[in-house]
């Protein structure tokens, strides 16, 4: 008799997304997943991490060439969440990884609620054509210097299908009590 964790079903079934179909996401799912996001916690609680949604094909294009590898990744998803930190407040700057990757978490499991598919961008620390990544975007989309992009998550329909993890898929093994 197993415990009911719908959490666990949810992100069993999370899997990463890099096609997507052609079918527009309704503002309104879009507001719901942010709305969990705004729900992640942050370190003392000061909320530095904000986001951009961009639906506009055009400029997805222009933020997916601002990555020197990886960047199509986010090609034909239907809206692409730029999650950035504001980091120019030492006290918010030494956790700004921790709380940008956090709130991006909640936005993949919401993405997944509405089977919708996903896949996280890794931003930071990565070249672009001209300067960092960041950079890049953050000019693209008039984003103040005292802020940073951490990554991107692009989401749309899924295009491609991938099984779900399975109780035997978990490496139950990293798992320790008491002492490695």
């Amino acid at each position: 008799m197993g415990m009911n964790n719908d959490l666990y079903e949810l992100a069993r079934k999370r899997r990463s997304v890099r096609r997507y179909g052609a079918t527009r996401i309704d503002d309104e799912v879009i507001q719901e997943i942010l709305k969990v996001a705004l729900t992640a916690p942050t370190s003392f609680g000061h909320k530095p991490v904000e986001f951009v949604v961009v639906r506009n094909k055009e400029m997805t294009r222009k933020i997916g060439a601002c990555k020197q590898m990886g960047g199509s990744q986010i090609y034909g998803a239907d809206a692409v969440i730029v999650v950035m930190v504001k980091t120019d407040d030492k006290r918010q700057a030494e956790f700004w990884i921790e709380d940008g990757a956090i709130a991006s978490a909640y936005i993949l499991l919401a993405v997944e609620q509405y089977g919708l598919g996903a896949c996280w961008v890794h931003i930071r620390n990565r070249m672009g054509q001209r300067g960092t990544s960041d950079q890049e975007i953050r000019a693209l989309l008039g984003v103040p210097d005292s802020y940073t992009v951490l990554n991107l998550v692009a989401i749309g329909e899924k295009g491609e299908t991938k099984r779900a993890y399975t109780d035997a898929d978990l490496p139950t093994g990293n798992v320790h009590y008491e002492r490695f």
